[in-house]
């Protein structure tokens, strides 16, 4: 650390003096020792937070870091002071411009250690090596973003590098130079290529389609692959040259051979892959600007959800990778704060948990000091075995998908192992390990009244719910939910593919069972208000802290949740 950044807090110290020899005496012996004990507290801790997560606050601008410490630091003491000095008006001015000028040097502190951090940031980026082209053929990547934004697509602070086309890069041999255009973080400008592929989620599908369309004038064969394509192929036909159904791992390189034999199919279908040969993504193409590093380290779900698509696309059978290889993996990443984008973590069976207990041990025995989070199912709080290992290995968030807490709201929606558990013991079992819960709830099952609407309000927040997701069910493509509602009329949007745009969770994009639709989002939109209350997030803030008695976890998710106010608020 250094000494420059400290230089504000000494001279805070020697001002005051003497301000308060010449202007204030009868403060030296009174105010001035408590500020000279207790300031350098929250500097300091401001000065440590930010460093700390210099990511978050150089590439996403969260305030959190430092204006935490200096709260804490301002709010009893003005409560303090105008308890003890409200019948002596001189004095409490007086202790107000000691105050200013406290908070003026906190913030010149902790301005010079941001902006060092941020050319530091910048040289880094400027510093790459960039790969020669000369005498190699262009895949051009896509990453395409909803142009609405909306729903979970509001808030680029909430996104994640595109791991399947790191995935692409790392399967595409040296002949080809791989770029990627990431609308997550650039504006697209056409650029020539000999190869495009894009992937899309459903709300993205029409950005691809578009961005496709610009290509294919200029006769450059387009692949599309993802899920949409993969839930939608003949549509996806359409608007592209080929389409890559399921995993592509196996089916790539045919996809490859045939372009440079002038022999493209329509359609390839891969087969679901063996996890041990995994092929680790190729980071470099991703931008630097992204919060988190992401690694996968399973596949597949037997659960097989009403609203889920994950048992379509990846399988019903769990697979994993050897916690070896993600070890490995994992040491070699840059990053320290990382996502694992398994939908479950923790697998099922006794066979899938050691896996994972073996991870985290591995993560601490071999000191890798990340910070994580991670996607579970309820049962994740159930062994504290796992869960003394996963805070021990740097785990301080896990995503559940709560979705409700009415019986009848989990059986319409088929959440069978969330109707066995117990969502209260879970919560304190990962708190107790330093682990926030974030608790994801869904609005508008066919069991959803105005009753129970308040209740799940109620119940998020009452309960250790430290980070609130809530979104309203969505028909997605390759859902028996989608399949439903579609042959029963249901659907609200079903021009395709113009609505997919509407199809990101936040929308509502059906007709609701037990209410009129304009009731429901009045209600919604009433909830959402008191879920994201400011004073609900600091009350929040409080729990966690208390819960996981650490800071870190609470400011975690605190931030978590002004994303997700952001999102839901907007």
């Amino acid at each position: 650390m250094k000494l420059k950044y400290f230089i504000p807090l000494f001279a805070f110290f020697i001002l005051t003096i003497i301000i308060s020899i010449f202007f204030m005496r009868e403060l030296l012996w009174t105010m001035i020792p408590s500020f000279m004990i207790f300031y350098p507290m929250p500097y300091l801790f401001g000065v440590r937070e930010i460093i700390a997560n210099r990511s978050i606050v150089v590439k996403i601008h969260n305030k959190a870091p430092y204006m935490i410490p200096i709260l804490f630091f301002s709010l009893p003491t003005i409560i303090l002071n105008i308890i003890f000095l409200y019948r002596n008006v001189i004095f409490l001015l007086q202790f107000f411009m000691i105050f200013i000028l406290s908070l003026s040097f906190y913030f010149i502190g902790m301005y010079l250690l941001i902006r060092d951090l941020m050319k530091k940031f910048h040289l880094e980026l400027k510093l790459k090596q960039f790969e020669s082209i000369e005498g190699r053929k262009k895949l051009l990547l896509i990453n395409p973003v909803n142009q609405n934004k909306i729903g979970l697509t509001i808030n680029p602070s909430s996104t994640f590098p595109p791991l399947g086309l790191g995935i692409i890069a790392s399967l595409t041999p040296k002949e080809f130079y791989v770029k990627l255009i990431d609308e997550n973080f650039e504006k697209f400008k056409y650029e020539n290529a000999d190869l495009v592929g894009i992937t899309a989620f459903t709300a993205s599908a029409n950005r691809a389609y578009e961005l496709a369309s610009y290509y294919q004038k200029e006769n450059i064969p387009v692949i599309m692959g993802g899920i949409h394509a993969s839930m939608m192929p003949e549509e996806a036909l359409k608007y592209v040259d080929s389409i890559v159904i399921g995993e592509a791992e196996t089916i790539w390189p045919t996809v490859l051979n045939d372009f440079l034999n002038n022999d493209l199919k329509e359609k390839y279908e891969g087969t679901h892959l063996d996890l041990k040969e995994y092929v680790v993504p190729n980071r470099e193409i991703f931008s630097d600007k992204y919060l988190f590093g992401t690694v996968q380290t399973s596949r597949g779900c037997p659960m097989d959800c009403y609203f889920c698509s994950v048992s379509a696309f990846n399988g019903r059978k769990y697979r994993q990778r050897p916690y070896e290889d993600i070890l490995d993996e994992l040491e070699k990443m840059p990053q320290k704060m990382i996502f694992f984008v398994d939908d479950n973590i923790i697998g099922y069976g006794k066979n899938a948990e050691q896996r994972t207990l073996h991870l985290f041990k591995g993560m601490v025995e071999r000191n890798l000091k990340k910070t994580w989070f991670c996607q579970a199912s309820l049962n994740f709080g159930s062994n504290e075995e796992v869960l003394k290992w996963a805070g021990k290995a740097g785990c301080k968030m896990v995503f559940l998908g709560l979705e409700s807490a009415d019986p009848e709201e989990l059986k319409t929606m088929d959440k069978k192992l969330n109707l066995q558990l117990e969502y209260e013991r879970a919560f304190k079992n990962i708190n107790k390990y330093g682990i926030a819960v974030l608790g994801a709830f869904i609005f508008g099952s066919d069991a959803e009244t105005k009753e129970s609407m308040q209740r799940k309000v109620k119940y998020i927040l009452k309960n250790r719910i430290d980070v609130i997701q809530t979104t309203l069910l969505t028909p997605l493509p390759g859902t028996r939910l989608f399949a439903d509602f579609q042959s029963n009329n249901r659907l609200i949007s079903p021009n395709f593919p113009r609505d997919w745009d509407l199809y990101d969770m936040g929308p509502l994009t059906y007709s609701i069972k037990n209410l009129n639709n304009d009731v429901f989002l009045k209600i919604h939109r009433r909830d959402q208000k008191k879920l994201y209350s400011r004073f609900s997030l600091y009350k929040k803030f409080l729990k966690t802290w208390i819960h996981c008695k650490s800071i870190q976890t609470a400011m975690w998710a605190y931030s978590s949740n002004k994303n997700y106010r952001n999102v839901s608020l907007a």
